[in-house]
């Protein structure tokens, strides 16, 4: 059984290649900490996961998907058989991408699906680059950045988008725009070198291509306090995160890629009868938090949010805050006088999408946050 696993994953990498020149529409998900909870060991991934597989396979055009690590708590053969079997049940491909737990007794990894935990594959002219910074605390490094480089040099021109699939959001740092993203390690320093090559050395090799770059990370969602998911745009860059396993708020995504190669995301919640309960996942979009106008540049983090909503602006500012349920109702109307450094609690709203409208002397600005 462990031979036939490794025989068909390695095949699962192989078939994809044929899709050079094939500008057809498809979809595929996303789904990151698919072992749910932590602390407790499901037979196979999260049930609430499980419990959308009706809603995958009843969507023709979801033609494969990926898990985005942590896969298992912990490696053992049974655990593998569990997910597996899981796999078999959902009736399409899926692609894994290890994460810190899957290489928890590592070995059996290896031995059931070979040593592969960075490869690349080809989906209708669309490139797949999966990447394992766990083999060198967060950083890209050694073979595998000779293996990126060569795939982006080898691939980059003949195809159109590129994914690039991985655990850790590696894009992350404690004293950058996306540090208010709570990540699954509640130290995740203690996981990760002090200074990693993300930004110097791997996100210039996709920020100088023509093609758009889409990095994927299932790092979030798990914890009690981490962040459910996140999203960014910059240049020809997309940064998303999703994951599942502290309850109301998990969640996957669903790529829909057009004909023209334009994508389209859908956040789909897990736990809730309305499969749209977050919204539309780019109005979370980090960079254009920091809002540039005739008043100045005004910052409103974090998004989601717990308790605790800031406004910062580089100017003392008089400005009114209003906060709306996703019917409309006020809930929150204040009034902010000369100031730079707003802190607003939100600790007593419930769960669920607001929308925070800032009306200055020259200009109204709309967001929407959500509330976790």
């Amino acid at each position: 059984m462990k031979n036939l696993n490794k025989i068909f994953f390695l095949i699962l990498l192989i078939i994809p290649h044929v899709g050079y020149c094939q500008n057809e529409a498809y979809s595929f998900f996303l789904a990151g900490h698919v072992y749910g909870e932590p602390g407790v060991e499901n037979e196979g991934v999260h049930p609430p996961f499980k419990a959308k597989y009706e809603y995958i396979q009843g969507r023709e055009e979801i033609e494969f998907g990926v898990f985005l690590g942590d896969m298992v708590i912990w490696g053992s053969n049974a655990k593998w058989d569990n997910i597996d079997a899981d796999i078999e049940e959902l009736g399409i491909p899926v692609y894994k991408v290890v994460g810190n737990h899957d290489m928890i007794n590592g070995e059996i990894y290896f031995e059931r699906y070979g040593d592969i935990t960075y490869y690349s594959f080809i989906v209708k002219n669309d490139l797949f680059i999966v990447l394992d910074p766990n083999i060198d605390s967060w950083n890209i490094s050694g073979d595998k950045l000779v293996f990126l480089q060569n795939t982006i040099s080898e691939n980059a021109d003949e195809c159109d988008n590129i994914f690039v699939m991985l655990h850790e959001l590696i894009w992350w740092e404690p004293d950058n725009i996306y540090s208010d993203i709570v990540l699954n390690p509640q130290y995740p320093m203690d996981y990760r070198d002090e200074e990693i090559n993300f930004w110097p050395v791997i996100e210039p090799l996709f920020n100088n291509l023509e093609n758009n770059v889409i990095m994927c990370a299932g790092d979030v969602g798990a914890a009690s306090y981490a962040s459910p998911f996140m999203f960014d745009q910059y240049d020809n860059i997309t940064l998303l995160a999703t994951g599942m396993g502290k309850g109301e708020t998990d969640n996957f995504v669903v790529v829909n890629v057009d004909e023209d190669k334009n994508i389209d995301y859908e956040l789909i919640c897990l736990n809730n009868e309305e499969l749209y309960c977050f919204g539309e996942f780019t109005d979370y979009i980090i960079s254009t938090n920091n809002t540039s106008n005739a008043d100045g540049n005004i910052s409103v983090y974090p998004n989601p949010v717990y308790d605790k909503l800031y406004f910062e602006s580089d100017t003392d500012l008089t400005y009114r805050v209003n906060v709306y349920s996703n019917t409309g109702e006020l809930i929150i109307d204040k009034t902010i006088e000369n100031q730079t450094n707003v802190e607003l609690d939100v600790s007593g709203l419930s769960l669920g999408v607001y929308f925070v409208r800032l009306i200055t002397e020259n200009q109204t600005i709309n967001r929407k946050i959500i509330k976790i």
